[in-house]
C-alpha cells in the first residue's frame, strides 16, 4: 500500500527526506568493494539481503503492527544498497531496514546518533537515535546478520501528537522481528 493512501502525506516527505539522507550518508563514507558491505570477506549485492516484506503477519501483529498498511516502498526512490517495509503501529510507523553497509558506517552517519548497545531477545544489536527532533520521534535498532545489517526504526507518525519514546516503541517491537531475522 503506497503512502498516499493512507492519508500520511507528511510522512512520505519526512520518510522520504530521512532515507535519502541516510543513504546519501552512507554512500560517501563506505569503505566496501564496489560499494558494497562485505561479509566474511565477500561483498553482498541487494538480491542477497533480507527481504523485510517477508515478514509474517503474525510477527507484525505480535509487534503492533498493522499487516494490512504494509508500504513496500519506503524509500520513495531507489537504491542500490537498501531494502525495507514499513507497517502502521498505532501513532507511529515501524520500518524494517536491511542493507549491504556496515555498522561503522551506520555509526559515521551524522543523521544516526546518541548509539547504546542492546540486547534483543538475546541477540546485540546498536540502539540509535534518528535526526535533529527535540524530543526525538525516530529511533533504530540495528543488528549484524549474514544477509546485511538489518534494522527496526519506529518513526512517530505526523498526524500523531503521541509523546510515547520512539526508542521504547522500537524495543517493544524488535523481539517479535528478531524472531525471523537471519543470524
Amino acid at each position: 500500500m503506497g503512502l498516499f493512501r493512507r492519508g500520511e502525506t507528511m510522512r512520505l516527505v519526512g520518510v522520504a527526506a530521512g532515507v535519502c539522507a541516510v543513504v546519501l550518508a552512507l554512500a560517501g563514507c563506505s569503505e566496501s568493494v564496489d560499494g558494497q558491505a562485505e561479509v566474511s570477506g565477500a561483498p553482498l549485492t541487494k538480491e542477497q539481503l533480507f527481504d523485510p516484506c517477508n515478514v509474517p503477519d503474525e510477527v507484525l501483529l505480535a509487534a503492533g503492527a498493522d499487516p494490512a498498511s504494509k508500504d513496500d516502498n519506503p524509500f520513495s526512490a531507489p537504491s542500490s544498497s537498501w531494502k525495507g517495509c514499513g507497517w502502521r503501529a498505532g501513532d507511529f510507523f515501524v520500518d524494517l531496514f536491511s542493507t549491504t553497509h556496515t555498522m561503522e558506517e551506520f555509526r559515521e552517519n551524522t543523521l544516526f546518533h546518541d548509539f547504546q548497545e542492546v540486547t534483543t531477545a538475546g541477540r546485540q544489536g546498536t540502539q540509535y537515535l534518528v535526526g535533529d527532533k527535540a524530543p526525538p520521534t525516530e529511533c533504530g535498532i540495528a543488528w549484524e546478520s549474514s544477509q546485511g545489517r538489518i534494522a527496526i526504526h519506529a518513526a512517530k507518525a505526523s498526524s500523531s501528537d503521541s509523546t510515547a519514546d520512539p526508542c521504547l516503541v522500537a524495543k517493544d517491537a524488535a523481539p517479535h522481528f528478531v524472531e525471523v531475522l537471519p543470524k
